[in-house]
């Protein structure tokens, strides 16, 4: 087994782990990112395809760096259709909003890291946190391409999302904030990249559609005036829905 010393250890390379890793390495300190995925699907997910907030990236990883990525910064409200209520709804959103391509913005906050001088350790699986026990998390064991590792560090910080393996191997009897993670707080999503042949009729908003499910929605964020990102999703306490037919529909 071979064992890895840092005084950070982050786990996920996506927009938190990428942020607080490069803030910490622009101090000095010693830094790896665990990443599950290979270095080429690294930083692909298929969501978060829209931005709020454009406008204040910390300078860790500037806006500079990521803008190459954004597709459509003429975005500034949602609109919410509901046509069982003839209804529509015309929200502003204050900031900067701004549609991007999500597999070229993960690269470029990867490669922002790594200017930073964060370590970067591909293929490498997590399956178990080290803890003491007074409950401080001090490490990390992983598998890295068949190598079984262990990760020690002053700091673990857990960036790989809302249903990490590092919650549910971790001990949080004697935490102070909440930890009851519901079914109801998240949802189930399927989204495609679409061109359209003529222009969509709403390209400066993100638009949001109720489906015929109470717990539905479809949307469509505008990456260009005909390239669309088209997706519907559920809430995951409801009946499951069958997404991709859905969609066609």
């Amino acid at each position: 087994m071979s064992i890895d010393e840092y005084d950070v250890v982050v786990a996920g390379a996506g927009t938190a782990g990428c942020y607080a890793a490069a803030t910490i390495a622009n101090e000095g300190l010693d830094v790896v990112i665990v990443e599950r995925k290979d270095a080429e699907e690294a930083g692909h997910i298929a969501c978060g395809d829209a931005l709020k907030g454009a406008d204040a990236f910390p300078e860790a990883i500037p806006k500079s760096q990521l803008e190459p990525a954004f597709t459509n910064t003429g975005v500034d409200h949602g609109r919410f259709e509901i046509p069982q209520e003839d209804t529509v709804l015309e929200i502003p959103v204050p900031g900067e909003l701004a549609v991007i391509d999500r597999w070229e913005y993960g690269r470029r906050i990867i490669d922002g890291a790594g200017n930073a001088g964060v370590d970067f350790h591909y293929d490498t699986v997590i399956n178990d946190v080290i803890q003491t026990e007074s409950g401080r998390v001090t490490g990390l064991r992983a598998n890295r391409n068949g190598d079984q590792r262990t990760y020690e560090a002053d700091i673990v910080i857990d960036g790989a999302g809302s249903l990490s393996l590092l919650q549910d191997k971790a001990d949080f009897e004697e935490t102070t904030f909440d930890t009851n993670v519901r079914y109801s707080q998240f949802c189930s999503a399927y989204r495609e990249i679409v061109e359209v042949p003529e222009p969509v009729e709403w390209d400066d908003a993100l638009v949001f559609k109720a489906t015929d499910r109470a717990a539905g929605y479809l949307w469509y964020f505008p990456r260009t005036a005909t390239e669309i990102n088209v997706g519907l999703g559920f809430q995951m306490n409801e009946e499951p829905m069958q997404l991709v037919e859905a969609l066609k529909r």
